[in-house]
């Protein structure tokens, strides 16, 4: 055959053959719903369970109560955050976008993956299932996250448009990073009582006191009643009815336990104790840390300022963790029974 023919025949061919894959590759990427794993109808979820591949690892529950979430356990329900579920019902799970299917060369080495460390995660309305998918780990890159959907023949790659980074820890299952950051979640009306004890300086410290809607404020040692602003002891009330720990997993101090039992024993900076009108009680023990941690603030509306703010630890007598909290959640709870003396 003559080679000047030859030469366009063969383009011709290739161009052929490449285009027949290209086309069979975008009819398969088409074939998949882009919504597939999303999250209809967020709102409405009111419990959720993600179980690990790995045996070792315990699942968690998730139920929702009156508006508050909660983390559920074999004896007990435990105040979930919030804020964290939030994000991954009303901001992630609705947004989730397959970017691909894994291609087959890709296919055995991610589902051998999955099966190791994906996360099963269903969601639930009025105790039935409505959604469920499996999530494994980030892509090479960290900007995506392989997925499986149930009943389809691969995993995926699945993104948030304009989101950076992977999803897999929103369906971390270690409990202690869903718990509520608040150690103290009260109502004003729940307390009867808040006792508030300084070790080093003992003649600060008092008792508010809380009946038929009239507060009062007693020493706290002899119990004698003080004169005191109504306004302010309702202002410090209304402030200390929650407290909040610093966000995050439990410190690496709860792991040695000779530190964490010599930071117990230490005199404390202040004792809080709760008194509720059902007869429960929880204390918080101040300590301080001797460390500083940079945060930034805003200073104006278009910039942002770093600061310095001192660190404690905190134990509550209802965790057996010692955590810890910022000087801006403590500073305006030690207040000395001579600031609400009335002049």
């Amino acid at each position: 055959m003559n080679k000047k023919i030859l030469k366009p025949l063969f383009i011709i061919v290739i161009a052929i053959s490449a285009f027949t894959l290209l086309w069979k590759n975008l009819d398969n990427t088409s074939d998949w719903d882009p919504n597939l794993f999303a999250l209809q109808n967020p709102a409405a979820v009111d419990r959720m369970v993600f179980t690990p591949n790995n045996e070792k690892v315990k699942p968690i529950e998730f139920v929702r109560i009156n508006g508050d979430w909660f983390i559920k356990t074999k004896n007990d329900l435990v105040l979930a955050d919030s804020s964290n579920i939030s994000m991954l019902l009303n901001w992630a799970m609705p947004r989730l976008k397959i970017k691909m299917p894994v291609s087959d060369q890709q296919k055995k080495h991610v589902v051998a993956a999955m099966a190791h460390d994906a996360t099963k995660a269903t969601f639930f309305i009025n105790n039935k299932p409505v959604h469920t998918i499996y999530v494994g780990g980030s892509t090479q890159d960290n900007m995506s996250t392989y997925m499986f959907y149930p009943d389809t023949d691969r995993p995926c790659i699945v993104e948030i448009p304009g989101f950076q980074g992977y999803l897999t820890p929103y369906f971390m299952t270690d409990p202690n990073i869903w718990k509520s950051p608040l150690l103290i979640h009260s109502e004003t009306h729940e307390i009867r009582q808040l006792h508030v004890f300084y070790p080093h300086q003992p003649q600060n410290s008092f008792s508010l006191n809380q009946q038929n809607d009239q507060l009062t404020l007693t020493d706290y040692k002899t119990n004698n009643v003080i004169p005191a602003k109504s306004s302010l002891m309702a202002g410090y009330l209304l402030f200390s009815k929650d407290f909040t720990r610093e966000i995050g997993p439990v410190p690496a101090i709860n792991n040695a336990v000779a530190m964490k039992d010599s930071i117990l024993r230490s005199k404390p900076l202040a004792i809080l104790e709760y008194v509720y009108t059902n007869g429960k009680k929880i204390s918080l023990t101040i300590i301080p840390q001797n460390s500083f941690e940079d945060i930034l603030i805003d200073a104006k509306p278009t910039e942002t300022e770093t600061v310095q703010t001192a660190l404690y630890w905190v134990k509550s007598s209802e965790d057996a963790y010692v955590w810890t909290a910022q000087d801006i959640a403590i500073k305006n709870r030690l207040k000395s029974k001579f600031d609400f003396i009335k002049p």
